[in-house]
């Protein structure tokens, strides 16, 4: 996807000639938006609400944002709000002191602090729905999550040299294998995710499942 005027975060459109665009009113009407997507979800969600709520008018908010995904998108993945980075291992006595395990563990556990949010688990199904016919809303979250993939990617990388996970390990796989189980965990009515949930996949991830060999 191309946009020679993209909006606050490439997932919009840009302002057009004339004065620039007030940060302030970009604030409000994402804030409305997290707001009633707390109070009504996203089904009932309209950009006639949201305005409403906002104090402005309806073409306001479709200069910003072509649609109701659109918007949605950005407030519930604003693009300063990355929860995970890679832990610091500039000295070897930090990195010698690093588990794999507990690694695995704060990645789940800032994943779930993300998917958690009332606003996020509110719009996440709806979102899901619309990523299928709107490519570029799946690729706008993609760019969103670059920074995090990266450091995960640092964090797999760190282990394989401590000689704790394997050399081939896939790490985007792992990362979308971890986000896939948080997600529907979190958003599941019939799984209730509660204390030591992080550790447990951390656990699972790192142990395995299987059977030891017989010697």
């Amino acid at each position: 996807m191309t946009a020679s005027n993209p909006g606050p975060s490439g997932t919009g459109t840009g302002p057009g000639p004339g004065r620039p665009r007030d940060p302030r009113t970009d604030d409000a009407i994402l804030d409305a938006v997290r707001e009633l997507l707390r109070e009504q979800g996203y089904n009932r969600l309209s950009i006639e609400g949201v305005a409403r709520r906002a104090g402005v008018s309806r073409p306001t908010v479709y200069r910003r944002w072509p649609t109701k995904a659109h918007l949605v998108h950005e407030a519930v993945y604003p693009a300063q709000d990355v929860h995970f980075t890679a832990p610091d291992d500039d000295s070897a006595e930090s990195a010698a002191g690093r588990d794999f395990t507990d690694d695995i563990e704060r990645f789940v556990e800032a994943a779930l602090v993300s998917f958690q949010r009332p606003e996020t688990a509110s719009a996440v199904p709806g979102l899901l729905a619309d990523y299928r016919d709107q490519p570029e809303l799946r690729e706008a979250l993609n760019t969103r999550l670059d920074a995090v993939r990266a450091a995960f990617r640092d964090l797999v990388d760190a282990a394989v040299a401590r000689g704790q996970a394997r050399a081939d390990l896939d790490a985007d796989l792992l990362y979308d294998t971890l986000s896939a189980v948080v997600l529907y965990s979190t958003l599941s009515s019939s799984r209730r995710v509660g204390p030591g949930f992080a550790r447990s996949v951390a656990e699972l991830v790192v142990q395995g499942a299987g059977r030891p060999a017989a010697d």
